[in-house]
């Protein structure tokens, strides 16, 4: 059975299944219950936000956008000093605060803890993790308003070496630390989550946890999910699920893309040296040697023991095959909504008041502000991918989406 038929297959059965269970999105009673209430106290209302931000205040407030995502560089250094890019950051976010500007802070990822010495895995570090989790809640008292635990376990780049269920422990030793330590205070605690998986394993360390966290990116990665309102039905999931307050964490739609013929995908393969895919799997460790070297280290570093043909089936047929060939497929979208400056701008201006009708969703985060100069995966400037994403370009100037944030976040 061939990839293209089961994208199609599944395409059909979620055109069928995705108006029947819009219903599921909906909680009308989510608006009387007390943690939805204390969150929405804590934080002030429905968090306005956007990921990764420039210093550009006037710009910011004047898409209504009020809050700031980030992430925490590993505070500690080797020999036990506070690190100076944490400083700079904490600098920076009290720059953000005091411009009223609310930060929502990301604790580092697992590997980092690994990278100073402490690896999760190893019940004997669980004190020193808890303490340094500690020590970001209290010394970022009165610069953050909320502190998001880790990021998207269950994406290899972020959680590897850890398996899922080690990710979730990694998760509830921070979460059982860092909400006894905000019980007195307007700051909120959680995580986020890729899908509903972690969500249910995550149920045994719900008590430490103020909100849920989503990320969510439909019509950008896949290529056989094309209906907008899924996003109501999978945070209505989640709420099902998890019967938490709910944050979405990332969102948004890329702004450029094309789709790329076979004889363009066939050039492509030409100027690294290889005649077609197959001929690319057969000599692999070359082809490996050919591609950007950003991408190229990141698959030998996640995936040391994959055969040629696994990692041929991941080049050529999965994530990276967006990479690899800078483009965005023909049925990777919404319908609907081009992958263009103007669909862009549709997808915000349709889907935020429909989120902000959701009693249970207590803030949405724009992914993200600016354009960006090349793409963190393969390291390409011209692969659309991770390239698209902002409200404003590369020189600052405002986007259509901008406006159609500024829209979507007017109260």
């Amino acid at each position: 059975m061939s990839q293209s038929f089961v994208n199609r297959l599944l395409s059909i059965l979620l055109s069928i299944l995705v108006p029947l269970n819009l219903w599921m999105s909906f909680h009308p009673l989510a608006k009387y219950d007390p943690q939805v209430k204390t969150v929405l106290e804590k934080t002030g209302g429905f968090m306005k936000g956007c990921c990764h931000t420039e210093q550009d205040y006037d710009l910011l407030k004047g898409a209504n956008i009020e809050w700031t995502r980030s992430d925490i560089p590993f505070p500690f250094e080797k020999d036990g000093s506070v690190s100076p890019s944490y400083l700079s950051w904490k600098a920076e976010k009290k720059a953000y605060a005091d411009n009223g500007i609310k930060v929502f802070a990301i604790t580092p990822y697992p590997y980092k803890y690994i990278e100073y010495g402490l690896d999760p895995r190893d019940p004997a570090n669980r004190e020193e993790i808890q303490r340094i989790a500690k020590f970001m809640v209290e010394d970022l008292k009165g610069i953050a308003g909320a502190f998001q635990i880790t990021n998207e376990m269950g994406i290899d780049r972020f959680t590897l070496p850890l398996t899922l269920d080690e990710a979730v422990d990694f998760i509830g030793m921070h979460a059982e630390v860092m909400y006894e330590a905000t019980r007195d205070t307007d700051i909120i605690i959680g995580y986020n989550i890729v899908n509903p998986i972690v969500g249910i394993k995550m149920l045994k360390y719900n008590k430490w946890l103020d909100y849920i966290g989503f990320d969510l990116y439909i019509g950008c990665f896949e290529e056989f999910v094309h209906d907008i309102n899924l996003y109501q039905v999978l945070l209505g999931l989640i709420r099902t699920i998890t019967q938490k307050p709910l944050i979405l964490c990332e969102f948004g739609y890329i702004g450029y893309g094309e789709t790329l013929t076979d004889a363009q995908k066939k050039e492509l393969l030409k100027s690294y040296g290889f005649s077609s895919e197959e001929d690319a799997i057969a000599r692999m460790d070359e082809f490996l040697d050919a591609l950007p070297r950003s991408m190229s280290e990141e698959i030998r570093e996640l995936y040391p023991n994959a055969s040629a043909e696994e990692l041929g089936k991941m080049i050529f047929e999965g994530e990276y095959s967006h990479h690899f060939y800078k483009q965005l497929p023909e049925n990777c979208k919404l319908d609907g909504y081009e992958h263009s400056p103007e669909g862009q701008a549709k997808f915000f201006k349709d889907l935020i008041p429909r989120l902000r009708k959701l009693d249970y969703l207590c803030g949405a985060f724009v992914y993200c502000w600016a354009d960006s100069s090349h793409c963190y995966v393969c390291g390409q400037p011209d692969c659309p991918v991770e390239t698209g994403w902002g409200l404003v370009d590369g020189q600052g100037n405002p986007k259509p989406s901008y406006y159609a944030v500024k829209e979507g976040f007017t109260d």
